[in-house]
């Protein structure tokens, strides 16, 4: 969506922030993990982003990653024993158990089988796939927290920061740059001192001094944060001695204890549960047994650790190794799902010591600012300081903490696993539930954390700009200079809420989205689209008026209906009334689309009208596919033929029957009455109605045009008197209307009784009497197409009642 500027706006996507607005210069928008959550918000956002993104960690894990650890694997090949070639993918970890064995070289001993044991060759290979993923889940989760715990990795990160400190230091941390900090913050010692605020005076004196003694301290040297007795240093330190003491070791050695706790956690991670999964068993309980699984496992090979334990004197795990079945594999299920627990807590403790350790190099820098100047100036600026030296402190905190407990876990695990004594299994498990726990427990850890570290920073900046009276320690709001941090870390959802749609329903937005009302809901742009393409429609007079015409048009065929309704005789929610309704709406409009929804608004009930529809919708396509000269009449006739091929139906019959019925009311309609002639020329009328021909109709109608010279082809009289052309005038016209009144008076008889054949045979004769007269009188020949077939002179028909003809007959005076 393009605003009024015309930039594209993303609504669904974090903003990263722009120099010139305020949160850019918040330095809670800039720490690690906060730009870490915004970059996967950022990626998260649209469905584009996620694709190419999971592609790419997809490229990686697949393709890189493998590389890396191949590449890593072949330049360490010279470091490793030669007496064998440990796993490649695992090797570089370098992981070592109590008894000097690479784990790398750990592999599942068993029989291999062959072409001659299937059994086994397929048993094997079934375990050797299960246990690589175990075997490399379970390095990685040794690996991973003894290399944080080691801190032999931060030379790396600091060495290229060193220099880039020591050069920010030179640029800002100059004299002249603190004096006139100083003097700033003079002044507002004077301000205080004649605004009568002396409490608050002194502790701007108080926060200057503290300030001017921690300078030359911190910035005589500040990479020491991460030098090798800095403070990150002393809190893993820290750490690992409280985690050593209260598992017995008085006197621990830092750099040591890591060594240990990895071969620990390889003795009980990998070893003893491989050796159970294998065997069944610990076979590591017989010193020799021990030493001839070390030797086979470093040398790489299954049969010398089959032949090692069979001399031992262990001939179950013998027996165990050389017959592989589906316990072994069964016993593969838990073992993944535990090693899977695993990498879960450790990776997690990990990860949440990085980001302590980057949070106390992010906040380290930035001190540097605060001591340089900031710190000396009353307000946001000095509370930025204290927040960079809280944060840095509360960063080795974190630290200490997260080693605290990732080593008192491993040092537990393995006291666990001293006292299994062929337990080991169940010992196994339980570690898992334990570690199960631990993953939700660790959140509330870091969530503690970040609520201590929020509150220390809010109590101490409030005190500060309160001038240390007891104001400052209610701890409801922000210092000056705490950013939105708090905001961030302490507004509810039902706050965020408020404010977003206050942003939403606000004039202001919808102008700046180009005149879109709320830009936030779902629909909106649809919403937009559909009120600009309203508004082109009311532009002028006709337009506007135009806009409803659908409505009234809507309005005037249910009216139409209504009428039909009313002609029809009938109750409303009859079959006979919808029939009527249906014609008279189709009659008017002349269009079928809307005939059920008038009939609906009429007052029938859908079933009655779609019904009615049907019907109507059939007549008007026979009738159009066979047209006659008379609309009308051609209705009647399609009308009839429905009528008779469904007569005996008894859910279509009655339908049918009422739609030819008011398709004959609509042809009467044509013929309201005749004209008054004599009962000798009715005569003469009454021998064609009874046998029509086109020879007789024909010299009818030449009569009509004009004076006949021909004595042959004169229309007589009974006593011989030829026809004038007034009386051929008013003999044709009272002809057709005799037409429609019998057919209207045949319809009425077979309304009384649909099911009688021989009212439906006389009823069809005068459709088609009428049908012939109509096409010869236009000068069209008759076909099967637009005619009825004549019943069958054999069987003569039956007259139509008289009471029927008088009733329906309207004679017209002249």
């Amino acid at each position: 969506m393009s605003s009024r500027l015309g930039r594209s706006i993303r609504l669904d996507q974090p903003s990263f922030g722009m120099p010139w607005e305020p949160q850019f210069w918040d330095t809670e928008r800039w720490r690690p993990e906060a730009v870490f959550r915004r970059c996967c918000a950022w990626v998260a956002a649209t469905r584009r982003r996620r694709w190419i993104a999971g592609i790419l960690i997809a490229l990686f894990v697949l393709v890189v990653f493998p590389g890396i650890i191949g590449a890593v694997s072949t330049a360490q090949t010279g470091t490793l024993a030669s007496a064998s070639a440990p796993n490649g993918a695992t090797g570089w970890m370098d992981i070592k158990d109590s008894s000097g064995v690479n784990v790398s070289n750990y592999m599942f001993v068993t029989n291999n089988g062959g072409l001659l044991n299937p059994g086994k060759l397929m048993a094997s290979q079934v375990l050797k796939l299960l246990f690589a993923p175990w075997h490399a889940v379970e390095t990685f989760q040794i690996w991973l927290p003894g290399k944080t715990i080691s801190f032999d990795w931060m030379p790396t990160i600091t060495a290229p920061l060193v220099p880039v400190i020591d050069n920010l230091i030179k640029l800002i941390a100059t004299p002249l740059m603190a004096a006139t900090a100083a003097a700033i913050g003079a002044f507002f010692v004077a301000w205080f001192i004649v605004r009568g605020l002396i409490s608050k005076a002194v502790v701007q004196i108080l926060m200057m001094m503290v300030v001017a003694i921690g300078t030359p301290l911190f910035l005589a040297s500040p990479h020491e944060v991460v030098s090798a007795h800095g403070l990150l240093i002393q809190g893993r330190d820290l750490g690992l001695s409280v985690a050593a003491g209260l598992n017995g070791d008085s006197n621990p050695n830092p750099d040591q204890l890591v060594t240990t706790m990895q071969a620990q956690m390889a003795d009980n991670f990998v070893r003893r549960p491989l050796q159970v999964w294998n065997f069944g068993h610990v076979v590591d309980v017989r010193p020799s047994c021990k030493a001839a699984w070390s030797a086979g496992m470093m040398a790489g090979d299954e049969d010398r650790v089959k032949n090692g334990l069979k001399a031992c004197g262990d001939s179950a795990a013998y027996e165990a190794a050389d017959n592989p079945g589906g316990g072994q594999i069964g016993a593969a299920a838990p073992l993944l799902v535990i090693a899977v627990l695993n990498l879960i807590v450790f990776l997690g403790l990990s990860i949440r010591t990085f980001w302590a350790i980057f949070d106390g190099i992010y906040y380290g820098v930035m001190a540097i600012f605060g001591f340089s100047a900031g710190g000396y100036v009353y307000g946001p600026t000095q509370t930025f300081t204290v927040r960079c030296v809280v944060h840095g402190f509360f960063a080795a905190g974190r630290v200490a903490a997260y080693i605290i407990v990732s080593a008192f876990l491993q040092m537990f695990v393995g006291g666990l696993f001293e006292q299994a004594e062929g337990q080991e299994m169940t010992v196994y498990v339980l570690v898992g539930l334990v570690e199960g726990v631990f993953i939700v427990q660790l959140r509330k850890v870091r969530r503690g954390f970040d609520d201590g570290n929020e509150w220390t920073v809010k109590r101490v900046g409030a005190w500060i700009q309160s001038g240390g009276s007891s104001a400052g320690s209610g701890g409801g709001g922000n210092a000056l200079g705490m950013g939105n941090a708090g905001a961030n870390n302490s507004m509810s959802m039902l706050g965020m809420l408020a404010a977003a749609s206050t942003i939403n329903n606000s004039p202001a937005t919808a102008w700046a989205f180009g005149g879109r009302l709320n830009p936030l809901n779902p629909f909106s742009r649809v919403d937009h689209l559909d009120k600009k393409n309203k508004a082109k429609g009311l532009k002028n007079r006709d337009l506007r008026a135009g806009a409803h015409g659908n409505v009234y048009d809507r309005a005037a065929a249910a009216d139409f209906a209504r009428a039909g309704i009313r002609s029809s005789g009938s109750w409303r929610r009859s079959e006979r009334a919808a029939a009527f309704a249906a014609e008279n709406a189709f009659h008017v409009t002349g269009m079928m689309g809307g005939v059920p929804y008038a009939l609906r608004m009429a007052g029938i009930s859908w079933g009655r009208s779609n019904k009615a529809a049907i019907v109507r919708s059939d007549i008007i396509r026979h009738a159009d596919d066979e047209p006659l000269a008379s609309k009308h009449l051609g209705r009647v006739l399609a009308a009839h033929k429905h009528f008779e091929r469904y007569y005996m139906d008894p859910e279509w019959a009655g339908a049918r029957l009422h739609g030819l019925e008011a398709s004959v009311a609509r042809y009467r309609g044509d013929y309201p009455g005749g004209v008054s002639i004599s009962e000798e020329l009715q005569d003469v009328g009454r021998q064609y109605l009874d046998s029509p021909n086109k020879q007789w109709i024909e010299t009818l109608q030449a009569h009509v045009d004009g004076p006949v010279s021909r004595t042959s082809t004169h229309l007589a009289f009974a006593n011989g008197q030829p026809l004038n052309q007034i009386e051929a005038d008013r003999l044709r016209s009272w002809i057709a209307n005799e037409h429609a009144l019998r057919v209207q008076a045949a319809t009425a008889w077979v309304a009384e009784d649909p099911t009688n054949l021989e009212r439906i045979r006389a009823l069809r004769s005068e459709i088609d009497k009428a049908a012939q007269t109509d096409q010869w009188q236009a000068g069209r020949n008759t076909t099967g197409a637009v005619s009825l077939p004549q019943p069958n002179p054999n069987t003569p028909l039956q007259a139509i009642p008289d009471r029927l003809l008088n009733n329906f007959r309207n004679t017209r005076r002249p």
